[in-house]
């Protein structure tokens, strides 16, 4: 990605992913409506909308669909930390790890006195676990928080 300012601070600045071969000049730039974002936000929107472009997190290049063969995934993914949760040793917990955690602490669940939540209170929760699913999109925590969202909307849209 790269960030494009033109003019002197009056034009607002523009985000542009470029194909990282060399010599490629293939580039997508979001819509006007998406500057308002932060960089990181930006680019993370950006990625997602880029019909058929890939990424490679190790080098950490962006490809254009012709060039997409430069991005394939290393055979072993790194270990990803969470940022609040820790182990009894005050280690950050892998991310893949919590995220089964969780799901078998789900699974694991007494529901014979299920939780009293609010139709507001469950909105919010949906909507911040579809940020946290945005933000670890190709992830099993993810995927865990895009779960819990539908469940929790699918169950606020049954009581409306």
């Amino acid at each position: 990605m790269s960030i494009h300012l033109s003019g002197r601070g009056a034009t607002p600045r523009r985000i542009v992913i470029s194909c990282d071969v060399a010599g490629c000049p293939v580039q997508v730039e979001p819509p006007p409506a998406e500057r308002w974002r932060s960089d990181a936000d930006a680019l993370s929107w950006a990625r997602n909308h880029a019909a058929d472009w890939t990424y490679d997190p190790v080098r950490e290049s962006d490809y254009c669909p012709e060039h997409a063969e430069f991005s394939k995934a290393p055979a072993t993914v790194p270990p990803r930390p969470t940022a609040a949760m820790r182990d009894r040793a005050g280690n950050p917990v892998n991310r893949d790890d919590f995220a089964a955690q969780l799901r078998l602490r789900m699974e694991q669940a007494d529901d014979a006195a299920p939780a009293v939540l609010t139709r507001g209170q469950a909105t919010v929760i949906a909507r911040l676990l579809d940020e946290l699913a945005g933000v670890y999109k190709a992830e099993d925590l993810g995927a865990l928080a895009h779960d819990l969202s539908q469940m929790l909307s699918n169950r606020t849209s049954e009581h409306a």
